[in-house]
């Protein structure tokens, strides 16, 4: 149905010695590219969830192909869709593009916790219902 979208320009601390990205600084971009979406997409801050809520969205599993590499001041779009939405989990296709050619693309799967018992817990049906307007077309993938 939706993508949702950040623009990120490449700066001179995401380059290594060679002047291209270095491939950890993408992991952190993506952290971002998820923050975003809850805070902008989802409306539900991880201020809000964390801090107030003591719910959490870690990471249990990603993986990423590396396609181009990214350059110093190259604007890179990350885009972000749900592939698939658990109980308790969700797999988010992502991608990086630049001047549309694609610089990373790959799957994230993140897990609803509660904080206190650090155990998977179901969304919450609010959370819920706004996931699902990001959900990715038939067959579209990273």
């Amino acid at each position: 149905m939706a993508t949702f979208r950040n623009e990120v320009q490449v700066r001179f601390a995401h380059v290594d010695a060679a002047g291209i990205m270095f491939y950890p600084r993408y992991f952190g971009l993506i952290n971002d590219l998820v923050e975003d979406w809850f805070a902008s997409g989802l409306k539900k801050s991880f201020r809000q969830l964390h801090l107030k809520e003591k719910r959490a969205v870690p990471t249990a599993h990603i993986e990423v192909d590396f396609h181009a590499p990214s350059k110093l001041e190259d604007e890179l779009i990350f885009e972000l869709s749900v592939a698939r939405l658990g109980t308790t989990s969700c797999t988010l296709n992502i991608r990086a593009r630049c001047e549309g050619e694609d610089r990373l693309s790959g799957k994230l799967i993140l897990v609803h916790m509660d904080m206190e018992s650090g155990k998977s817990m179901p969304w919450c049906t609010p959370l819920r219902k706004a996931m699902q307007d990001w959900m990715a077309e038939p067959g579209e993938g990273a």
